[in-house]
C-alpha cells in the first residue's frame, strides 16, 4: 500500500512498495506500466472516489526488466492524491503448495467437527486451540504444550481423577501416533467459574511432510452425553452483535499482547449515540450497533479480531498489518463504511464513528497500557471533531505516563493542535479586539473546543457577572465569590494565573474550595484574573475539565493565558470596569 500524488509519484508507502518501485522512486507509476496497460491504470485513477476503489489488472516492471501482473486498487484520499495497493497475482510454485496444503487441512478437520478447534505440531510441541467466528479465527490457547499443561493443573482447572485423565491425553498427543477420545470434566474453557465435562477427539496427519494432529474440544451434557449446543456462543459471543463479548476480546487482547507479537488495539466509539437513541428510538439503536460491529468484523477480517465492550463501545486488535499505513487503511475503512450506513432513513443525518489506536512495541508493551493510551486517543479523536481516527503517536501527542492512574496524559507537544484550530483560533481573537466584547461567545466556544475544555466562562466587573460562557450560562454566588477570591485561595496564584490538574489536592488544605469544584462536577482547572486600569481585580476566566483529571500541556497554558491578556484589555478598553 502506498500513498501517491496527482502524478502518481510515491509520497509514502511500506517497504513493499519501495521495493517494487526499486529505480523508479522518483518517477511517476505510469513509467513502470507495460505500455498497452497504461490505459487502463489511467482508467484506474479516473473512475475511483475516496469512498471507493477501482481494481484493474497491468503489467509491471521489476528489478530485472521483466514485466510482472498485478492487481492495482486506486481509491482517492482525500485531497488530490491517490492510495494505491498493490497485489502481484505471479502466483509461484510455493504459495500454491502453501494453499493445497491448507484445502487439506480444511478437508480433514470437517472429519472431526466440532465447536472448537486444536492442532498440535509434535516437532514444535505446539498446542494451538481456536474457533471460528465468521471471518475470525479466535485464539483460545497458543502455546507450548508443556506449558499449557502445567498451567492447566497448576491452576486446578482439572482436579482429581480428570487430572489424571488429562495428563493421559496430553501424553498420547504428545506422541501423536494414532488417533483417539478423551473424557474428563474441568474449568479449562471458563477459567476456573464452573466444571464442564468434555469429549476430546484427534487423529494425525501429514501435510507436507510435516505430522500435524487435528482435533475438536467439544462440552458436553455429563447425562445424555450429548454436545451442549453453542456452549462457546453463549461463553465468547455478544448476543446482539454476533461479534466477542467484553470477556472473550478482553483475554483474546490480553493474550496478544502478551505474546509479543505485533498488534494494535483500537478502540471505536460511536458519536453522539445517546441522540440516535433519543431521536430515532432504541431499536434502531440496536440496529446501528449492529451494524457498526459487522462492518469492523468484515473489514478485520482474519487479520485479527473484534468486540463489544459496552453499549455503542468497540475493541479491535489487529495482529497481523504490516505498518502504520496499513493499520490507517483499516481504520480508515471502519470509518467511512459506518460514514453510510441507513443514509436513506436519517433525513440528512448521518452515523459516524471515532477511533483511538495504539501499538504494541511501539506505545506499550502490555494490554493494560496500550488500552489507556488508545482510550486517550479515542478521547483526542472525540475533541478533536468526532468522526475520526487517532493513531497516538509520542512526536504528535506527548508521551503518556501509563503508570500513574491519575495522570493518563503529562505532556500534549505543540503540534498535537491543529494548524486549522489555530489559524481560526487567531482569526477569532483578532475579531474580538477589533468588534469588541459582543465577539466573546464565540471566541470561548472555539477556544473550548481547541484545549479541549468542557466548560470556558468569564466573570466581570464588581458584581462579577457572567459576560460569555461556553456551553451554559455560569452564576458565581456570594459563596463561592468568597472562597475564590479569598486570601487563602488568591495566594495559589502566579501572575494571576492557577493552574490545578487535581482538584483533590484540596480536599484537606482548602475543604470549602474542594467542596465547591466537586459540587460542580470539576476534576482539573485553569484561571486567571482579570483587572481594571489600576490594577484592582475585577474578574476571573476559568477553563474547567470536567471528564478526566488532566495535566494541561504547556502550549495549553500559554493559549489561556494570551486569550486572558487579550480579553482583559478588551474589556478595559471598553470602559467595562467603570
Amino acid at each position: 500500500m502506498g500513498r501517491f500524488d496527482s502524478a502518481l509519484m510515491v509520497q509514502d508507502g511500506n517497504r513493499q512498495v519501495f521495493e517494487l518501485l526499486g529505480e523508479y522512486l522518483y518517477s511517476p507509476l505510469y513509467k513502470m506500466v507495460l505500455k498497452k496497460d497504461v490505459g487502463r491504470l489511467e482508467a484506474a485513477v479516473k473512475g475511483c472516489t475516496e469512498e471507493e476503489a477501482v481494481d484493474e489488472c497491468v503489467q509491471l516492471i521489476d528489478a530485472q526488466g521483466e514485466y510482472e501482473k498485478y492487481i492495482v486498487s486506486v481509491r482517492r484520499d482525500g485531497s488530490e492524491g491517490y492510495y494505491i495497493e498493490f497485489q502481484n497475482v505471479s502466483v509461484d510454485k510455493q504459495q500454491a503448495k502453501s494453499f493445497k496444503k491448507r484445502l487439506l487441512m480444511a478437508d480433514d478437520f470437517l472429519t472431526v467437527a466440532g465447536n472448537l478447534f486444536f492442532t498440535y505440531t509434535p516437532r514444535l510441541n505446539h498446542f494451538h486451540m481456536f474457533w471460528v467466528n465468521d471471518e475470525q479465527k479466535v485464539d483460545v490457547f497458543n502455546t507450548n504444550l508443556d506449558e499449557w499443561m502445567d498451567q492447566m493443573t497448576g491452576g486446578n482447572l482439572v482436579m482429581g481423577q480428570d487430572r489424571e485423565v488429562f495428563e493421559m491425553f496430553c501424553e498420547v498427543l504428545r506422541e501423536a501416533e494414532h488417533g483417539h477420545t478423551f473424557r474428563f470434566r474441568g474449568s479449562i474453557l471458563n477459567k476456573g467459574e464452573s466444571r464442564d465435562a468434555y469429549r476430546i477427539k484427534f487423529l494425525p496427519r501429514v501435510y507436507d511432510g510435516e505430522k500435524v494432529v487435528l482435533g475438536t474440544w467439544t462440552v458436553i451434557n455429563e447425562q445424555t452425553g450429548n454436545e451442549v449446543e453453542d456452549y462457546v456462543e453463549g461463553s465468547y459471543v455478544d448476543p446482539l452483535t454476533r461479534i466477542l463479548n467484553k470477556r472473550a476480546i478482553t483475554e483474546y487482547a490480553e493474550e496478544a499482547a502478551a505474546s509479543g507479537e505485533k498488534i494494535a488495539l483500537a478502540l471505536i466509539d460511536i458519536d453522539n449515540f445517546k441522540d440516535v437513541n433519543d431521536t430515532y428510538g432504541h431499536l434502531f439503536g440496536d440496529q446501528v450497533i449492529a451494524a457498526t460491529a459487522d462492518i469492523a468484523r468484515k473489514v478485520v477480517g482474519e487479520k485479527g479480531a473484534v468486540g463489544r465492550i459496552g453499549g455503542d463501545e468497540f475493541m479491535v486488535v489487529m495482529k497481523r498489518y504490516e505498518d502504520e499505513l496499513d493499520l490507517r487503511n483499516y481504520l480508515r475503512t471502519i470509518k467511512t463504511r459506518v460514514a453510510s450506513l441507513f443514509q436513506d432513513r436519517l433525513n440528512g443525518n448521518r452515523i459516524s464513528c471515532s477511533i483511538g489506536a495504539a501499538r504494541a512495541g511501539i506505545d506499550a508493551d502490555n494490554y493494560k497500557d496500550l488500552f489507556r493510551i488508545a482510550d486517550k486517543a479515542l478521547y483526542i479523536a472525540k475533541q478533536k471533531g468526532r468522526n475520526r481516527f487517532i493513531i497516538y503517536k509520542p512526536e504528535l501527542h506527548g508521551q503518556f505516563n501509563v503508570s500513574d492512574d491519575d495522570y493518563d496524559m503529562t505532556e500534549i507537544r505543540d503540534t498535537f493542535y491543529s494548524a486549522k484550530d489555530m489559524n481560526r483560533l487567531n482569526e477569532l481573537l483578532a475579531d474580538t479586539i477589533i468588534n469588541g466584547s459582543s465577539r466573546l461567545p464565540g471566541l470561548l466556544e472555539h477556544a473550548a473546543h481547541t484545549l479541549m475544555l468542557d466548560r470556558l466562562f468569564i466573570v466581570w466587573g464588581e458584581e462579577r457577572q457572567v459576560l460569555a460562557a461556553y456551553p451554559a450560562e455560569y452564576k458565581l454566588t456570594e459563596d463561592s465569590r468568597d472562597i475564590l477570591e479569598g486570601q487563602q485561595y488568591q495566594q495559589m496564584f502566579h501572575n494571576d494565573m492557577l493552574m490545578i490538574t487535581n482538584v483533590n489536592m484540596l480536599e484537606y488544605s482548602m475543604p470549602e474550595a474542594y467542596g465547591l469544584y466537586r459540587g460542580n462536577g470539576v476534576l482539573s482547572l485553569m484561571q486567571h484574573l482579570l483587572r481594571d486600569r489600576g490594577g484592582r481585580c475585577i474578574g476571573m476566566m476559568m477553563a474547567e475539565e470536567c471528564t478526566n483529571m488532566r495535566h494541561f500541556p504547556q502550549l495549553a497554558q500559554q493559549l489561556f493565558e494570551s486569550m486572558c491578556h487579550i480579553v482583559n484589555a478588551v474589556l478595559i478598553k471598553e470602559g467595562l470596569d467603570k
